[in-house]
């Protein structure tokens, strides 16, 4: 897998379209479903109990939050199984109290491709235990480095094509949570011989969830309080960092969304976080942004922790962001621990992509080719589609484009006017949402 990889990595800097259009075919070829599935269930035959397990999700945050739908449907199909999570640590907080993983491992520090000490840290968990099975969904990890272990390794080819299949089709959902969902229901099926009507399983698994301490709800409302944000009120939050300028939202595209936020009657606050990745890319926005538009502009304090920011989307109505992870952490369904949830989940969301795709990592409640978040809020997908666009785009890491494209098109207008119709849904004075219609939405579709 690693080396056809690197051979197509190699041809798509020669020629991306070329690259594209083998996959795409290949991927569309019943033929082909037919062979990975059967080598996935052959794998799988050989497996005779089934007590501990590992899943790798890719090394980002934003994998690691969506990929947790795996554990929660293989807890469901297996109450006994002991279940191992090695993930980003940096997305600890956001996964340390979700009851379905017994033993967590965040111990990957790099964030898109792995480090040699992301290596030696996956070894020493692969060593730690013998493994029935282990799930790897991160395509960066070579073989070599799980055969010390004996345990034997599923890798997620056969859903890979389908989500370049459903990518290239129409009416079918490519998106990575949904394609993880069916993933892991089908791999239950073959581990049960299709006995999959004795078990508790729920289709709500599919939408990000985060298990959150009760806490950080009212941290997140202190934040508020010390940016003089009074409540009731309306409140966007803005997100200008991702992590690769082929998903970096220019700067003067971001200035231009945030005054015509700023210019809204509907918007009372609009919080904006500050860059990580792209250090100070909040000032530059700021800087193009006219005066007497930013007095409605709150930035959020330097290195807000990351769950506290997973607490404060909750607060906010809209929360606007390029394809990265707090797109994801917005996304997700927010539970808290105890018996009552005091998470709102009523969010609306908008994705704004260029390099990737947002069929497959965007939220949509208005396409059945989309996932709606887990929120109950209109969500949206403003996406541009250069020329030069195509499935190679989504390998970030290792494009090398000499001309940036990525938001070729796209407008920030079409974004405000969206935002406006949300807000306007909004009562205020009783800080409810009035009932969610998508019909007078539908005219930014």
């Amino acid at each position: 897998m690693i080396i056809i990889e690197k051979a197509a990595r190699v041809i798509s800097r020669l020629s991306p379209e070329l690259v594209d259009r083998i996959i795409k075919a290949a991927a569309s070829l019943k033929l082909t479903h037919l062979f990975l599935n059967r080598i996935e269930s052959f794998q799988l035959k050989k497996i005779n109990k089934l007590k501990n397990i590992l899943v790798i999700p890719d090394i980002n945050i934003g994998d690691a939050v969506i990929s947790q739908t795996i554990i929660a449907i293989l807890r469901c199909a297996f109450p006994d199984l002991k279940i191992s999570y090695c993930y980003q640590k940096k997305a600890y907080p956001l996964i340390k109290t979700n009851p379905y993983i017994d033993f967590h491992f965040p111990y990957f520090q790099s964030i898109g491709i792995p480090s040699q000490k992301d290596h030696e840290n996956l070894m020493h968990v692969l060593n730690k235990t013998d493994y029935d099975i282990v799930f790897n969904l991160c395509p960066y990890f070579p073989n070599k480095l799980f055969k010390p272990s004996h345990s034997p390794v599923l890798y997620p080819v056969r859903m890979i094509g389908e989500i370049i299949r459903a990518y290239s089709s129409n009416g079918d959902s490519a998106h990575i949570a949904h394609r993880l969902d069916k993933f892991a229901m089908d791999l239950v099926k073959k581990l049960t011989q299709n006995h999959v009507n004795e078990l508790n399983l729920q289709s709500s698994h599919s939408l990000p969830h985060i298990f959150m301490e009760r806490a950080l709800l009212e941290k997140s409302k202190t934040i508020l309080l010390e940016l003089g944000i009074t409540t009731p009120s309306r409140k966007v939050l803005f997100n200008p960092d991702t992590s690769s300028i082929y998903t970096l939202i220019p700067a003067g595209f971001q200035s231009d969304l945030l005054a015509g936020l700023a210019a809204l009657n509907s918007v009372d606050y609009i919080l904006m976080n500050r860059g990580f990745t792209f250090k100070e890319i909040e000032k530059k926005v700021i800087d193009g942004i006219p005066p007497e538009l930013r007095k409605k502009i709150r930035l959020l304090p330097k290195n807000i922790d990351i769950d506290i920011f997973a607490a404060l989307t909750d607060q906010v109505d809209v929360f606007i962001s390029g394809d990265t992870a707090p797109l994801h952490i917005a996304s997700a369904k927010k539970y808290s621990t105890g018996t009552e949830n005091l998470y709102k989940n009523r969010t609306s969301i908008i994705g704004i992509f260029g390099a990737t795709s947002g069929k497959i990592y965007g939220y949509d409640s208005f396409s059945p080719e989309y996932n709606s978040p887990a929120q109950d809020a209109p969500a949206k997908v403003f996406e541009s589609h250069p020329p030069c666009k195509n499935l190679t785009c989504i390998d970030k890491a290792f494009k090398n484009c000499s001309e940036i494209l990525c938001f070729q098109g796209l407008k920030p207008d079409v974004i405000v006017e969206f935002t406006d119709d949300c807000l306007k849904k909004i009562n205020t004075t009783a800080n409810k949402r009035s009932p969610l219609r998508t019909d007078s939405l539908s005219q930014h579709i």
